[in-house]
């Protein structure tokens, strides 16, 4: 199994550019965690526990970019930092299919689906050793212990947590309405959203805590929004795997099986509904 992220505890007094610099040290910390066990055993799970610490902390970076009113330097670590994890993406859709298919297919396209596979863990074997790696953590550090006197505005955490939050919950409520007559594309950027939503969640999830015992404690309000929210991305994560996968295969000469869509379309569209229903839990109720 995966291993759970170190908790982030923000406080309100924080300011956005303290609040980051816990929150990315924290996604960073669950990135190195994994380097040599990916170098030492190419682990898928250290694989996939580096990429889930990679897109947790450009999340962080595109929540709270607005609210510091950066346009360039967060902008040029989240591309920079998508960019050399693209190889550990094409690594891990491999591993998706070699997990899904891998046992039925037999001859050339079972050898070929495999060798897709060491090709790509290699890659990505590469860029974490790589220079470029080793600079990127380097800046990241640079970048953090500057980036308050670099944004134009630094306004307290708790007031950027509301917007970004407020932001990203619009977007899924508005694009993951037509769920059901949207094409993959459009599907997978509902999903980019409601992953950004979770992460938020997550992330700011201290400066709203409540009084243990309360009706707003642990497991009701923000714990089961966050369920609703990993519920419709965890659907329409399925729902790209297999329309990647059927790439793959079409690549080794494997004929795709044929998977129905719509119950998974249906999970999507149940937990879109959840979502909207259950609201902002970071919002006072109107009374």
């Amino acid at each position: 199994m995966p291993a759970p992220p170190a908790a982030i505890v923000l406080t309100r007094d924080l300011s956005t550019t303290q609040a980051l610099d816990v929150i990315v040290r924290s996604c960073g910390r669950q990135v190195l965690d994994q380097v040599h066990p990916l170098l030492d055993t190419r682990d898928p799970v250290a694989l996939h526990d580096m990429r889930v610490g990679i897109r947790r902390l450009r999340a962080a970076l595109s929540l709270l970019r607005r609210p510091l009113g950066d346009g360039e330097k967060i902008a040029w670590v989240s591309i920079e930092t998508r960019d050399l994890a693209a190889p550990l993406g094409h690594a891990r859709d491999l591993d998706v299919a070699v997990r899904d298919h891998g046992d039925r297919l037999t001859g050339s396209s079972r050898r070929k689906l495999l060798e897709l596979r060491e090709g790509a863990y290699d890659e990505a074997l590469a860029v974490v050793g790589s220079d470029r790696w080793h600079d990127l953590t380097a800046h990241l550090d640079r970048f953090l212990r500057k980036i308050h006197d670099d944004v134009p505005v630094d306004p307290p955490i708790a007031d950027a947590a509301g917007e970004a939050l407020d932001r990203r919950f619009r977007r899924v409520s508005r694009r993951g309405a037509l769920i059901e007559r949207s094409h993959a594309p459009e599907r997978h950027r509902v999903r980019i959203e409601a992953k950004k939503l979770r992460y938020g969640a997550q992330f700011f999830s201290t400066l709203y805590a409540v009084t243990p015992g309360s009706d707003s404690a642990a497991g009701s309000a923000a714990e089961d929004f966050t369920h609703s929210v990993a519920a419709l991305q965890d659907a329409l994560g399925d729902l790209r795997d297999i329309q990647t996968t059927r790439h793959i295969l079409d690549l080794v000469g494997a004929t795709p099986p044929h998977i129905e869509t719509a119950p998974l379309v249906a999970r999507a569209v149940a937990a879109h509904a959840d979502i909207v229903a259950r609201g902002p839990f970071w919002r006072p109720p109107l009374r």
